[in-house]
């Protein structure tokens, strides 16, 4: 099928969405000064305000670990809808995808309160990271559901504990793959248990502040470099099980 015309699948595997945003701070408290103030202006949308386990760990430590120096100190929520902050990062972060259209205009719409701020003193770099999860039962051999060959000495390798992590560079952007057979999801709000292939796409760019003016066609850009890896990952018989169009 003509993978530009997919709008949207009827069996969407889509189970979490993240948008990360990496800057320098103008002050290295920005982790506990931003959320207060991103909240005036984000509470309607986002109306639970949280510290998270990170705020207790000492900020000398999160500086100096590269594992901890991004990670969320701080959040607001709104059910499966959250915005994650740190000293160095933000995210939005949501577990019941509401369509490209919404989800864009919710980053937009960050993007802009964080810039009126003036905590930032320069943006780093951006991502779109997608978690798919595809269902299938476990009798099933489910590496076969995607478009490549993997042997190891000649043969398929076994499912169980299979994990590949690769990167593909594309111009501006690296997109990061994850793909793991046997893994599991919960499905809010039933909280119901699926099973099935995994399949992890992070896409990243290095951006500067010009960001803060052109985001809508930079983000554009971005998402569209994310769902044409994914797609092309996908088998024929794969898209048509996940109705493409909202097809039967």
């Amino acid at each position: 099928m003509n993978l530009s015309s997919l709008k949207y699948f009827g069996n969407s595997p889509l189970r979490e969405a993240i948008f990360e945003l990496r800057f320098v701070p103008t002050t290295p408290s920005a982790g506990d000064l931003l959320p207060g103030v991103l909240y005036s202006g984000l509470s309607k949308d986002y109306p639970d305000s949280l510290s998270l386990p990170m705020a207790n760990v000492p900020r000398e430590i999160r500086n100096q670990n590269p594992d901890l120096k991004y990670q969320s100190s701080h959040r607001l929520a709104n059910g499966p809808h959250s915005v994650q902050i740190g000293d160095y990062s933000i995210l939005l972060h949501t577990t019941d995808y509401p369509g490209w259209d919404v989800y864009k205009q919710r980053i937009e719409s960050l993007i802009d309160a964080l810039n009126k701020t003036g905590f930032v003193k320069q943006i780093e770099r951006f991502s779109f990271k997608y978690v798919n999860l595809i269902e299938a039962s476990k009798s099933e051999k489910q590496l076969p559901l995607l478009n490549m060959k993997i042997e190891l000495t000649g043969m398929a390798p076994d499912e169980t504990g299979f994990l590949l992590r690769t990167e593909r560079s594309e111009g501006k952007f690296t997109t990061i793959f994850q793909i793991a057979p046997n893994a599991s999801a919960m499905i809010p709000p039933s909280n119901t248990n699926i099973f099935g292939l995994m399949i992890d796409v992070d896409t990243i760019r290095n951006v500067g502040n010009e960001l803060w003016t052109d985001h809508a066609s930079i983000l554009e850009e971005a998402h569209v470099v994310a769902k044409q890896n994914f797609l092309s990952l996908l088998t024929e018989s794969t898209l048509q099980r996940l109705k493409p169009n909202g097809g039967t």
